[in-house]
């Protein structure tokens, strides 16, 4: 009798052992419930991530009359999608470890209910606070393209100047929502979808401002990297070195023009990108002009075919030195400048110093006249 005793007492242990672990796998991991209605045929659906451009697949089933389940471990929580194999859409959610659901309709696969998830509530909250921002962009852009048509170029000019400080209210917003919710994950992913558009103080002070729990997430890690990046090729500091090869395959390093010429402009551009194309006739004008008085272009392609960049190198008549990797936005140089926006120039002096950056139209014009007098 006390053996039975003993053997059920150590089975019951084991059972809250089991039953112990089985709790802890199911609180450390997520798990997705997929509910598309109207959705008979059996369709596989994945969770991916999006990681240095390129997708990743955490996990997939078979979605059986629209309905299936998702599990696994997140490293982190973050921004992840859901896709279709027999459709062309993403569906973001917002998720970590925990159990969300996600209805949607066959038609609406664009619009889809997501319960479950507090940060899918926290980024849903801030787009309801800033969606009078986009109505308010959507009405301007209308207007312009009606005052552009009517070739109304005082109205074009005032609607230009309204949408200016449009942005710059968005912006202002957008820093204050990061600043007081420094604890979520939702606004460092916001500040670096627009981190562009920030100043380097900017940048600087709301990465600066996040709590210490966020260190290790790899939206903050990017802006932190960002930070150092801008620090480090801000105007009044020395120009970063690197060594590309021309369009007939042999290497040529920035340093080496530089030290020729009293300044230098690294143009970064690319045979696809039309605002660069047509920014192309000014650099040309500049070079012509002030090419005898020690200036000169350095231009760096994020292009990825060789002969489209080699045609627009000829179409557009640029002369001047010409390097690229072919790597597109993974671009070596345009890496070490932090680029994420092309046109971007960098106007370096005969020392090695970065004197001015991202100088367009007449500003790169009146530049150049005021220092190669």
């Amino acid at each position: 009798m006390r053996k039975i005793s003993l053997s059920l007492g150590i089975l019951f242990l084991s059972m809250l052992f089991l039953a112990s672990c089985q709790n802890k796998t199911k609180k450390n991991g997520f798990t997705i419930d997929i509910n598309i209605k109207n959705l008979k045929p059996s369709t596989e659906i994945f969770l991916q991530e999006r990681t240095n451009g390129a997708w990743k697949v955490l996990d997939s089933t078979t979605l059986d009359n629209g309905k299936g389940e998702l599990k696994g471990t997140l490293k982190s929580p973050g921004l992840y999608y859901l896709s279709l194999k027999k459709f062309n859409v993403y569906i973001p959610i917002w998720m970590g470890n925990n159990h969300i659901t996600v209805d949607a309709g066959l038609n609406s696969l664009n619009n889809p209910v997501i319960k479950g998830s507090k940060i899918q509530d926290e980024y849903y909250a801030f787009k309801d606070s800033t969606k009078h921002f986009s109505q308010e962009e959507k009405a301007l852009s209308k207007e312009y393209s009606k005052a552009r048509y009517e070739k109304n170029a005082e109205k074009m000019k005032k609607l230009e100047m309204t949408y200016n400080k449009l942005q710059q209210e968005k912006i202002n917003y957008m820093l204050g929502y990061a600043t007081r919710h420094n604890k979520s994950i939702v606004s460092p992913y916001i500040i670096m979808t627009n981190s562009f558009a920030l100043t380097l103080p900017q940048l600087d002070s709301v990465t600066s401002n996040f709590a210490p729990s966020l260190d290790s997430n790899e939206y903050v890690k990017y802006l932190k990297n960002r930070v150092k990046t801008l620090k480090r090729i801000a105007v009044g500091q020395p120009f970063i070195n690197f060594t590309l090869n021309n369009p007939e395959g042999k290497p040529v390093s920035l340093a080496s023009v530089v030290k020729k010429h009293k300044y230098t402009l690294v143009d970064f551009w690319a045979s696809w990108c039309m605002p660069c194309r047509a920014e192309n006739p000014n650099l040309v004008k500049a070079y012509k002009k002030y090419k005898n008085k020690g200036f000169t272009v350095f231009g760096v392609s994020l292009d990825k075919s060789h002969d489209k960049w080699v045609e627009a190198i000829k179409k557009d008549g640029l002369t001047w030195p010409q390097v690229s990797d072919l790597k597109y936005w993974s671009s070596t140089a345009g890496k070490l400048y932090g680029v994420q926006s092309i046109p971007h120039n960098v106007l370096i002096n005969q020392k090695g110093i970065i004197v001015a950056k991202n100088l367009r139209g007449a500003k790169l014009q009146d530049e150049l006249k005021k220092l190669l007098k």
